[in-house]
């Protein structure tokens, strides 16, 4: 798989604003993290990155003298608990990271054989959340991501 993906349909998953990463340094003070300079900038990273990222993409991204890898792993795990970071999980346990949207969500389509990862727009998630408050559930969330074959491993 790759370390990450693009959309055709425009960039979503992150944006160059230096704002995004404010937020998300605030949003991680808010919750009580610390903020050390390898936290930074993992989080400056991840908002100038056009793609989600792997955590060994960001690892060698923020740059491996600069920041280990067991820290990449341990802060992203509290960006995701904190809000500031969306997880996007693949087959055989491994997952993508950006900064979280604070508009929308989406999810992906995902090529088993090339790797190729496409946005989906629509998430319409009705009949499961009402069966899930059916039974008592109260503060959804969800992850949806679907695996198949591309068109052009399907032909290949």
């Amino acid at each position: 798989m790759h370390g990450g993906h693009s959309h055709p349909d425009g960039d979503c998953c992150s944006s160059e604003s230096p704002d995004r990463s404010a937020s998300a340094v605030e949003t991680l003070r808010q919750k009580g993290l610390r903020i050390t300079e390898a936290r930074r900038a993992m989080i400056r990273t991840l908002a100038l990155s056009s793609i989600p990222l792997s955590a060994d993409a960001l690892h060698q991204k923020v740059g491996t003298d600069k920041v280990d890898r067991v820290t990449v792993y341990r802060s992203l795990d509290a960006f995701e608990l904190a809000g500031v970071v969306q997880r996007h999980p693949l087959e055989k346990g491994r997952s993508l990271y950006a900064l979280a949207a604070t508009d929308h969500h989406h999810h992906h389509l995902v090529c088993r054989q090339c790797g190729k990862i496409e946005r989906l727009s629509s998430c319409d998630t009705t009949a499961i959340e009402a069966a899930a408050k059916k039974r008592g559930y109260t503060q959804l969330t969800h992850v949806l991501e679907i695996y198949g074959l591309c068109p052009t491993c399907s032909h290949g």
